[in-house]
């Protein structure tokens, strides 16, 4: 099975696991990414397995990188991201990635 290519607007979701608790707050760390992050998770325990959703503000086809919303900006490997639904608000508007298959319309003048 290959993954989806994700775009800019598509809703996504992430991995995080659960690796410290302090208090009410907990850290995380991302599947692709090797940073820590810090989120309030009253009900986490270490260990646990969190699915956070984001929408796709990035991506790097280079380097494989994707950039979600979500904790913040995380950049992830794309192989890591699930897709949850492609973007369907911004088609009307086209793309300006050449080849795609509906090309940015020129502007027209107001008045």
């Amino acid at each position: 099975m290959t993954r989806p290519i994700v775009e800019i607007g598509d809703r996504v979701a992430v991995v995080a696991t659960v690796t410290e608790r302090v208090k009410d707050r907990v850290t995380l760390t991302l599947d692709g990414n090797s940073h820590s992050y810090s989120m309030v998770e009253p009900n986490a325990k270490v260990g646990d397995k969190l699915r956070l959703e984001g929408e796709v503000v990035h991506v790097d086809d280079d380097l494989g990188r994707t950039t979600v919303q979500v904790l913040g900006r995380v950049s992830v490997d794309t192989k890591s991201v699930e897709m949850i639904t492609r973007r369907c608000d911004l088609d009307h508007i086209g793309s300006n990635v050449p080849g795609h298959p509906r090309p940015r319309t020129p502007p027209t003048p107001h008045g």
